[in-house]
Protein backbone atom coordinates (compact mmCIF):
# COMPACT_ATOMS: atom_id res chain seq x y z
CA UNK A 1 0.00 0.00 0.00
CA UNK A 2 1.17 3.12 -1.03
CA UNK A 3 1.66 5.96 2.52
CA UNK A 4 -0.46 8.87 0.97
CA UNK A 5 -3.56 5.72 0.74
CA UNK A 6 -3.06 5.02 4.25
CA UNK A 7 -6.61 6.00 5.11
CA UNK A 8 -5.68 7.95 8.56
CA UNK A 9 -2.58 9.56 6.94
CA UNK A 10 -5.13 10.56 4.72
CA UNK A 11 -7.90 11.64 6.95
CA UNK A 12 -5.18 14.26 9.13
CA UNK A 13 -3.46 15.60 5.95
CA UNK A 14 -6.87 16.71 4.73
CA UNK A 15 -7.65 17.98 8.67
CA UNK A 16 -4.10 19.90 8.25
CA UNK A 17 -4.73 21.43 5.27
CA UNK A 18 -8.16 22.92 5.95
CA UNK A 19 -6.67 24.34 9.56
CA UNK A 20 -3.80 25.99 7.86
CA UNK A 21 -6.64 27.16 5.21
CA UNK A 22 -8.86 28.76 8.21
CA UNK A 23 -5.46 30.35 9.83
CA UNK A 24 -4.83 32.04 6.33
CA UNK A 25 -8.94 33.00 6.40
CA UNK A 26 -8.51 34.44 10.31
CA UNK A 27 -5.37 36.36 9.21
CA UNK A 28 -6.83 38.02 6.53
CA UNK A 29 -9.94 38.98 8.39
CA UNK A 30 -7.29 40.47 11.14
CA UNK A 31 -5.22 42.10 8.60
CA UNK A 32 -9.25 43.84 7.02
CA UNK A 33 -10.73 44.74 10.56
CA UNK A 34 -10.58 48.47 9.11
CA UNK A 35 -11.43 48.45 5.68
CA UNK A 36 -14.80 49.85 5.04
CA UNK A 37 -17.53 47.07 3.72
CA UNK A 38 -15.51 43.92 4.64
CA UNK A 39 -17.45 41.56 6.23
CA UNK A 40 -15.94 38.44 8.72
CA UNK A 41 -14.82 35.07 6.35
CA UNK A 42 -15.18 31.92 8.08
CA UNK A 43 -13.91 28.16 7.03
CA UNK A 44 -15.84 25.54 7.01
CA UNK A 45 -14.85 22.06 7.19
CA UNK A 46 -15.54 20.16 10.82
CA UNK A 47 -19.25 18.99 10.03
CA UNK A 48 -17.33 17.53 6.81
CA UNK A 49 -15.03 15.87 8.71
CA UNK A 50 -17.09 14.22 10.98
CA UNK A 51 -19.41 12.84 8.91
CA UNK A 52 -16.11 11.60 6.81
CA UNK A 53 -14.87 9.82 10.27
CA UNK A 54 -18.34 8.31 10.82
CA UNK A 55 -18.75 6.79 7.65
CA UNK A 56 -21.98 8.55 6.76
CA UNK A 57 -21.07 10.07 3.53
CA UNK A 58 -18.47 9.29 1.67
CA UNK A 59 -17.89 12.21 0.18
CA UNK A 60 -14.52 14.03 -0.60
CA UNK A 61 -14.13 16.97 2.50
CA UNK A 62 -13.22 20.23 1.42
CA UNK A 63 -13.53 22.64 3.37
CA UNK A 64 -15.34 25.89 1.83
CA UNK A 65 -14.91 29.99 2.40
CA UNK A 66 -17.84 31.51 3.84
CA UNK A 67 -18.78 35.02 4.07
CA UNK A 68 -20.82 35.83 7.56
CA UNK A 69 -21.72 38.58 6.97
CA UNK A 70 -20.50 40.01 10.46
CA UNK A 71 -18.03 42.66 10.70
CA UNK A 72 -14.85 41.48 12.47
CA UNK A 73 -14.28 41.67 16.15
CA UNK A 74 -10.16 41.34 16.89
CA UNK A 75 -10.74 39.62 20.43
CA UNK A 76 -12.96 36.97 18.23
CA UNK A 77 -10.33 36.80 15.68
CA UNK A 78 -7.26 35.95 18.30
CA UNK A 79 -9.71 33.20 19.83
CA UNK A 80 -9.84 31.70 16.48
CA UNK A 81 -6.35 31.85 15.79
CA UNK A 82 -5.83 30.30 18.80
CA UNK A 83 -7.75 27.59 19.22
CA UNK A 84 -6.91 26.82 15.14
CA UNK A 85 -3.08 26.73 16.07
CA UNK A 86 -3.49 24.35 19.21
CA UNK A 87 -5.54 21.98 16.91
CA UNK A 88 -2.77 22.37 13.98
CA UNK A 89 -0.57 21.26 16.65
CA UNK A 90 -2.92 18.57 17.86
CA UNK A 91 -3.21 17.21 14.06
CA UNK A 92 0.62 17.38 13.48
CA UNK A 93 1.31 15.15 16.57
CA UNK A 94 -1.39 12.80 15.85
CA UNK A 95 0.28 12.71 11.79
CA UNK A 96 3.89 12.53 13.31
CA UNK A 97 2.29 9.17 15.17
CA UNK A 98 1.24 7.84 12.58
CA UNK A 99 4.25 7.80 10.21
CA UNK A 100 6.25 6.95 13.10
CA UNK A 101 4.43 4.04 12.93
CA UNK A 102 3.90 3.11 9.86
CA UNK A 103 8.12 3.62 9.94
CA UNK A 104 7.92 1.17 12.76
CA UNK A 105 5.70 -1.38 10.48
CA UNK A 106 8.58 -0.94 7.75
CA UNK A 107 11.94 -1.46 9.63
CA UNK A 108 10.44 -3.22 12.54
CA UNK A 109 12.52 -0.95 14.83
CA UNK A 110 10.36 -0.35 17.76
CA UNK A 111 12.41 3.31 18.80
CA UNK A 112 10.24 5.41 16.66
CA UNK A 113 10.44 8.85 16.49
CA UNK A 114 14.36 8.65 16.34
Amino acid sequence: MNISENPQIKFLSKALDAYMLRQKVTAGNIANIDTEGYTKKSVKFEEYLRNASTGQERQQVLPSIESTGERVDLDTEMIEMSDTQMRVQMVSRLLRHQMDMVRMGITGNSNIGS
